[in-house]
């Protein structure tokens, strides 16, 4: 199975100017954090969610915690910076299809701004059976939200189809 890291590095490899994955210091809910650190912590969570809801799998292994920003990979968050100063110098060996549906999942969130990422997120099952502990940090179980997933993601699973 692939990691986190390695699907965060597959994104990163795909903002050449780092526009998207960028170091603007940005505030939300109290908290001040890289913004691009934010985003690539909401893309990994869209890749695993909608991959668990398409393949009925997991994309990774790693854990989300809740944060107060929504879910979130330590591991992703205490090496953003070095990760993104680092980007595209390292190969980044990923089955095809895997790629496809990381492009898929790059493509239709582009557009989408940093608090907005977060305000799906903090719509999301999941994150709020945990949120009001988000102090501690707590693990996330997304396999229990399987079939949950299915449902909440049927409409872009069909598009990504495409």
């Amino acid at each position: 199975m692939i990691t986190a890291k390695e699907v965060a590095k597959y994104f990163l490899s795909k903002d050449n100017n780092k526009k998207i994955f960028n170091t603007n210091l940005v505030e939300f809910n109290n908290r001040k954090a890289y913004e691009g650190n934010i985003r690539l912590n909401k893309y990994l969570y869209f890749a695993q969610t909608v991959y668990l809801a398409k393949y009925g799998k997991l994309l990774f292994e790693d854990e989300f915690v809740a944060y107060d920003n929504g879910p979130v990979i330590k591991e992703i968050v205490e090496n953003y910076p070095y990760m993104q100063a680092t980007a595209n110098k390292e190969e980044i060996l990923l089955p095809k299809e895997i790629q496809k549906f990381l492009d898929k999942i790059y493509l239709s969130l582009i557009n989408a701004t940093c608090e907005e990422l977060i305000e799906i997120t903090h719509e999301d099952t999941a994150w709020k059976e945990v949120s009001d502990k988000t102090y501690y940090a707590p693990t996330i179980n997304l396999k229990k939200y399987k079939t949950k997933f299915e449902k909440q993601y049927k409409g872009l699973i069909k598009v990504m189809e495409i």
